[in-house]
């Protein structure tokens, strides 16, 4: 989150993310430090609706679990939508 184009030097845009994501050939993409703090000029959720779009588009594996919810690495994670609650 945090992220605008009049600092690129804070936090990725969604479209760096997966582009990095892909250059590295990652396995599971789990986004981080988006849904702490509403410290941006766009919305809260508008980070992880345009990663979660472009995660579907590149066939990606994201997860991000609720805020606080425990989950265990190597095992299957069903993404759920919750920040649209």
């Amino acid at each position: 989150g945090a992220y605008s184009e009049y600092w690129p030097q804070i936090h990725m845009m969604p479209e760096e993310t997966m582009k990095a994501f892909l250059d590295l050939h990652g396995k599971r993409l789990m986004p981080v430090h988006w849904a702490k703090f509403n410290l941006s000029l766009h919305s809260w959720t508008e980070p992880i609706k345009r990663l979660n779009k472009l995660a579907a588009l590149n066939r990606a594996e994201m997860i991000s679990p609720r805020i606080g919810a425990a989950f265990e690495v190597g095992v299957p994670f069903k993404q759920e939508e919750w920040w649209e609650e």
